[in-house]
């Protein structure tokens, strides 16, 4: 196809195509079998960075094997090209199958408990997931097995060297993320656990249990907000949904097997079960669980039980813990994608400011040399000390005339602002541009 060869593949047409890579229906011919053949966008391979994190994905699902986790036959390089080869589902996806009407709720439970076994095994074999979620689960067509794809940002849990990711740092998609994930803390099984909740959710009712439309709102909720309830009809399932998104990773299930277990006590109740209905909370872990910065504290999960006594707030809240943290998002149809980013990083003071900005700057330096004119969206969230609100302002509003990358998006994109303190999270909101990156008037302000 056009200007790709791979040697021993004939490629036969596009399947997918994501902002890292592309995948093709391709035919290899060593075997004479369909493949789907996933290749490196050639612009990303001169950077060493991107050509590790393309090749260690091939690496962790090649060295993963389980019925239900995606098979890979072969990887390499040639003609400057990154590529592996996996086994082709013709099944379709998830995200496919619930925007078609759904599941019922036992093609649903069937759905999690085989990606439930998936995850028992990788968290065995010492990876964390970290993208649990519809798009990167497909279905094996002679059987319907669902099959877990996409290991581009999973991590292990046994290695901390030359990892591309750092503490503090958040990756994954915000619709699906744990609390534990969005405020960049250490992550184990668990958090794919919680994820694994988030989409059984989605399958059970066709919406996922929390929505918002910008990246830090919606881990704000995750982090936050009471769990939502089923319907009456499926009422029986909210224990298993409670569990999978407790707040606290030590109220979770403490792995896929236990998962596994409660699922088959729901579908066959006549069996006894043999998981621990009630986990014990491990006190270090609770306490850890509470660590985390101001904007994004956990509260206790919503359930049955009567209110506790009221206490005095923690006084946590009035601790500065510096962060920065970045999200895309992506709209639009397979030709017609659209892409956003969400911003959002605190300041104590100017000089931390500045630094901040700098780092903002670098990020979008890239963010534009990967999407172009399809960056299409930018909010910027900033916990500032209210005595620097001010230059906050003036900082951003003077970048339009400069030649940065914010300076060009303030010029050509719709972006917006949020500035607040810790003790004032709701601050004051301004869109900075209009869809063609117009100025807009100050009366765009608003508390």
């Amino acid at each position: 196809m056009g200007q790709i060869q791979i040697p021993g593949y004939t490629l036969k047409r596009k399947l997918g195509q994501g902002g890292m890579a592309a995948v093709f229906l391709a035919v290899q011919e060593s075997f004479g079998r369909e493949v789907a053949l996933k290749i490196m966008v050639p612009a990303l391979a001169k950077e060493p960075d991107f050509a590790e994190r393309f090749m260690r994905e091939a690496r962790t699902m090649a060295g993963l094997s389980h019925p239900n986790i995606i098979v890979v036959h072969d990887v390499g390089s040639a003609n400057g090209l990154y590529y592996y080869a996996m086994a082709c589902h013709a099944g379709g996806d998830l995200t496919q199958r619930i925007r078609g009407g759904g599941l019922t709720p036992q093609e649903a439970l069937r759905v999690t408990r085989e990606i439930a076994d998936a995850l028992a095994y990788a968290h065995e074999q010492g990876f964390v997931h970290r993208d649990i979620k519809p798009d990167n689960v497909l279905f094996r067509e002679r059987d319907d097995a669902a099959i877990l794809t996409d290991f581009g940002i999973a991590k292990s849990m046994n290695n901390d060297v030359n990892q591309l990711t750092q503490a503090g740092s958040t990756v994954g998609t915000p619709k699906y993320m744990s609390p534990e994930q969005a405020r960049g803390q250490r992550l184990d099984g668990r958090s794919d656990l919680y994820s694994l909740g988030v989409m059984l959710f989605e399958m059970l009712t066709g919406l996922p249990p929390f929505q918002a439309q910008e990246a830090v709102t919606l881990a704000i909720k995750h982090c936050q907000d009471p769990i939502p309830r089923l319907p009456a009809d499926l009422a029986r399932f909210q224990p298993l949904i409670d569990r999978l998104l407790a707040k606290d990773p030590s109220q979770r299930h403490p792995n896929g097997r236990e998962v596994m277990a409660e699922i088959d006590a729901l579908l066959n109740p006549q069996r006894p079960a043999t998981f621990n209905a009630r986990p014990v909370v491990d006190p270090a872990l609770a306490g850890a669980a509470t660590q985390v910065m101001p904007a994004l504290q956990p509260t206790q999960p919503a359930p049955p039980p009567p209110k506790p006594a009221a206490t005095p707030r923690p006084s946590v809240a009035k601790v500065y813990e510096p962060y920065f943290r970045l999200a895309e998002e992506v709209s639009g149809g397979m030709l017609s994608k659209r892409y956003s980013m969400q911003v959002a990083f605190s300041a104590e003071d100017y000089e931390e400011l500045k630094k901040q900005v700098h780092e903002l700057q670098a990020e979008l330096w890239d963010w534009l040399e990967k999407r172009g004119k399809k960056a299409c969206r930018l909010s910027i969230s900033i916990q500032a000390h209210p005595w620097i609100h001010g230059r906050v302002l003036d900082l951003v509003k003077r970048a339009r005339n400069e030649n940065s990358p914010l300076g060009t998006l303030l010029n050509s994109a719709e972006v917006h602002l949020h500035l607040f303190a810790a003790d004032e999270p709701e601050g004051q909101r301004i869109q900075l541009s209009d869809k063609e990156g117009k100025p807009l008037p100050e009366a765009s302000a608003r508390p």
